[in-house]
Parts: structure tokens; C-alpha cells; sequence
């Protein structure tokens, strides 16, 4: 029952906001947090959980030549992506009070309140078919948000772009799932002992791992993402970047790797070869920004990229530390993309070049910002730094050349985050028209505050994480079985 708590009290909220009058903002605006603190709080009895222990809940859906079942389940790996969710979600409903008008603000948050239960959904189930249904229904709630809620002149064709790519990637994603439970005749991960081989193996591979580069994006599958990034209100793009980019990361964790381990090893190669592309890639187009969100959205690309680089590496240390990527990655993006809207609401523009020195103006925004730039960069203390080395420590065993050419994009980040962090906050006061720059008001703190706590947390403590996730308890685990080479299953 508290799984399905977790995932559908979201959901309820969004259905009790329908019921409130639509003129009674404050009581919306007081429902939609509670109804994100209360999922959030729920979520941390999973901690609980001991480090071999999996909370479990199944009830049989279909029966027949095919078998599926709603099937959800919380253990090592999946976690942290429910502490993501819960934890990104509160601070990004708390900040969507300022995005959205009065006789809007109801549909904005029951919005972004089924966006998280599909988040939610798609990170617990344990079934073929219902993560598929996951994966596809996400779609929804972020494209009316952009079509809906967005003010920026290019949110529209961004919808539709994000739609076709990302719906282009579900159809691939569903042509592997037919085409691989036409052989086991079970949706159901936990009895999917078939071990394909040769070309069946190889197409459902490319298949699966098509939908997950599309998804997370990766170079270069991520033409949707800019726009995306750039015309979503900050607290959509906070989850999008924070939360949603990492379902493609973890569904090859936790379904394609260890289903399709001969064609995981054979096509390492050429996702290797990506992976760099997006490393290097996205850390060049960061650097030649102005626009700070398309900044921060291809400093995401370079990122996520690393991530691909740790699990194709098959080495235990970058495996690990790729989980740790993920989560920490998840805590900076929206730390960035929600400071980016604070900014942007004082400035009236995201363009670099015409402010500037807002530190002086706003020194708590000014700290703030600092310490999420920092952990973008990869300082030592703060999480992005905890996630890279190690990624970088355990690639190098296995993939040296691949881990040289990713450093050069490591080195870049310092430029493009400090061009950020100096652009925005340091230099002679430049304001716009005139405007008048505040302080962070009281409620932007208290939603950011947990989530710079989490990133300096799990910077200054990585081994808390590490000892948690799959690589840390023991052999027979998911991680286990992906590094294992195929010739020894």
C-alpha cells in the first residue's frame, strides 16, 4: 500500500484541486504543497528498507498466450529516483506559484502534480507493460504545460517537438517490448529468464536503447531538448531536466542491460562513441551561449553524457557512481533552471550580455547560485564533484581513450559555469529598463534550501549513497549481473 501511496497521492491532489473553486488560489496553492510534502514524507519510509530488501506489489492484470501484472517495486536502484521525484517535485510546485495566473494556477499544478505520478510510476514498476504505459502517459502532462502555461513565443512548436521525438522514441520502445514478449509471452521482469541471442537479441537491443537516447537526450537525438528547455516555465523545465532525463538512464539499468547482455557488450562501441559526442558536444554549445537556460540545457547534455560513458565502461566503481550522477545531476539541474526563473522574473531577460552584478543587489541569491554553479562544475565538497571523479576513476580501467577525451569536456564546464556565474551575479550592476532587483523572498530560500542540501550532503558524504545503491550490496544484484561478461552468466 505505500508504494501505491507514493505513486497515486499526486495524482489525488490533482483531483481535489479540480474540486476547489478556481478564484480560491490560496487554498489550491496550499492543497498542491501539502499534497507534495505529504508524498515526499511518505517516500522516506523507503530508506528503511534494508540494503537486500525490496518493497514489493503485484496484482495479476492480464492472463492468457501474454502475461502482465501491476507490479511495482521500490529496492536499491530504484530509491533514489523516488526520492528525486518527491524531493524535486515539492520545490518545483512551491515555485510554480509565481508562474502562472490566477485563473490558470489550477490546471498548472494539477499538471505538474500527474507529471509527478507518472515520474513516480515509471521509476517503481517492475512490469514491461506498465512502464511502458509510464514512459508514453508522461508525454501528456508536459506537453500541455508548454502549450498551455508557457509565455514564450516558441512553446509551441517546442510541444510538438518534444512530442514527435520523444513519441518517436516510445514506438521504438514498443515495436522492442512486442517483438521480446512475443518470445517470452510475460511482460513480467522478474520471470524474463529468456536469454536471446544473435539478431533477435541485437534489433530489441537497438530498439530499447533508441527510446533511452531519445529520452535522456544524447547527441544526437537531443535536437527537442533546447527548445524545450529554453521556452518550458522554470519549474517544468526543473522537472524535466531534473527528473525525466534520467528515465532513460535508468530503464537501461534496470531493463536493457540486464535483458540484452551479449548485445549490450557488442554495441558498447558506438554508445561509447556517443557518449563522448555528447560529453564534448554539449560542453562547446554551452560555452558559445548566451541565453543562460540553453546554456545550463546543454550543460545538461555534456553531463548525462559522462553517465552513458560510466555504464558502457562495465566497470563497478563508474556503474556506481553513474547512479550517484544521476541523482546529483537531478538535484543541480533544477536548482539551476529554478534560480535561472528567480533571475529572470527580477531581469525581465535571459540574455547574459545585458545584466549582470546581481549579487550585489540579492547577496542570498548570490550564495545560492554559487553553490549550485559550484557542484555543476564538479567542486570538490559538493555532489557533481563526488559523481564525476568517480565516474571518471572507474571508466579509466576499462575505457582510457574514451575517459581522456571526456576529461577535455570537464575542463570546459569550469568555463561555460563560470561564464554563467560571472555573467549573472558579478561585474558592474547592469538591469534592464531600469528594473529594481529584490532579494530572495523567504519562500525561493526554503524551496531551494533542500535541495542544496542534498547536493553538498552527497559531496561531502558520497559513501552514504554508494553503500545504498546496487553495486553496494552485493554480487547478485542488477549492477552485478550487467558487469559480468557474457561468456560467464
Amino acid at each position: 500500500m505505500l508504494i501505491d501511496t507514493v505513486i497515486f497521492l499526486p495524482l489525488l491532489t490533482a483531483l481535489v484541486l479540480l474540486l476547489i473553486p478556481r478564484a480560491a488560489t490560496s487554498v489550491q496553492k496550499g492543497v498542491a504543497l501539502a499534497g507534495a510534502l505529504l508524498t515526499f514524507a511518505f517516500s522516506l519510509a523507503f530508506l528503511s528498507l534494508g540494503p537486500n530488501v525490496a518493497a514489493d506489489q503485484t496484482i495479476p492484470w492480464i492472463s492468457g498466450p501474454w502475461v502482465a501484472a501491476y507490479h511495482v517495486r521500490v529496492d536499491a536502484l530504484r530509491l533514489f529516483f523516488v526520492l528525486l521525484t518527491t524531493l524535486v517535485s515539492v520545490a518545483c510546485i512551491w515555485a510554480a506559484f509565481s508562474y502562472a495566473h490566477a485563473q490558470r494556477l489550477r490546471g498548472y499544478l494539477c499538471l505538474l502534480l500527474a507529471f509527478e505520478t507518472t515520474l513516480l510510476g515509471l521509476f517503481t514498476a517492475a512490469d514491461l507493460l506498465l512502464f511502458y504505459l509510464y514512459w508514453d502517459l508522461m508525454l501528456i502532462p508536459v506537453f500541455l504545460l508548454l502549450t498551455g502555461f508557457a509565455d514564450h513565443p516558441g512553446a509551441r512548436q517546442a510541444a510538438w517537438s518534444y512530442l514527435i521525438y520523444n513519441g518517436a522514441g516510445g514506438l521504438a520502445l514498443l515495436l522492442g517490448i512486442v517483438a521480446l514478449v512475443s518470445q517470452s509471452h510475460t511482460f513480467e521482469l522478474g520471470t524474463l529468464a529468456l536469454r536471446l541471442t544473435g539478431p533477435a537479441e541485437a534489433w530489441i537491443f537497438i530498439a530499447f536503447a533508441l527510446a533511452f537516447l531519445i529520452k535522456t537526450p544524447a547527441f544526437p537525438f537531443h535536437s527537442w531538448m533546447p527548445p524545450t528547455y529554453t521556452s518550458a516555465p522554470p519549474p517544468v523545465v526543473a522537472m524535466v531536466s531534473g527528473v525525466q532525463s534520467k528515465a532513460g538512464l535508468f530503464a537501461m539499468l534496470a531493463f536493457a542491460l540486464p535483458l540484452f547482455p551479449h548485445a549490450a557488450h557488442a554495441f558498447a562501441l558506438p554508445l561509447l562513441v556517443l557518449a563522448v559526442a555528447s560529453v564534448v558536444y554539449g560542453a562547446i554549445a554551452a560555452m558559445g551561449e548566451q541565453d543562460m537556460k540553453t546554456l545550463v540545457a546543454f550543460s545538461s547534455l555534456s553531463h548525462l553524457g559522462l553517465v552513458w560513458l560510466a555504464f558502457f565502461a562495465f566497470d563497478i566503481t563508474s556503474v556506481s557512481a553513474g547512479i550517484l550522477m544521476l541523482v546529483s545531476h537531478g538535484l543541480i539541474a533544477a536548482a539551476l533552471f529554478l534560480l535561472l526563473g528567480f533571475i529572470e522574473e527580477r531581469v525581465g531577460t535571459r540574455d547574459l550580455s545585458r545584466f549582470g552584478g546581481l549579487a550585489e543587489k540579492a547577496p542570498r541569491l548570490g550564495v545560492m547560485m554559487l553553490i549550485a554553479a559550484m557542484a555543476a562544475l564538479g567542486l570538490p565538497g559538493l555532489s557533481g564533484f563526488a559523481g564525476e571523479f568517480l565516474i571518471l576513476i572507474g571508466s579509466w580501467q576499462t575505457q582510457p581513450v574514451f575517459t581522456s577525451i571526456a576529461l577535455v569536456a570537464v575542463v570546459l564546464a569550469c568555463v561555460y559555469m563560470l561564464k554563467l556565474l560571472q555573467g549573472t551575479m558579478h561585474g558592474p550592476v547592469r538591469v534592464p529598463d531600469e528594473r529594481t532587483v529584490s532579494e530572495m523572498r523567504p519562500r525561493e530560500a526554503w524551496l531551494l534550501a533542500p535541495l542544496l542540501a542534498g547536493i553538498i550532503f552527497l559531496g561531502v558524504w558520497p559513501g552514504w549513497f554508494n553503500d545504498r545503491t546496487p553495486s553496494g550490496t552485493g554480487a547478485n544484484t542488477i549492477v552485478g549481473a550487467v558487469l559480468a561478461e557474457p561468456g560467464q552468466r
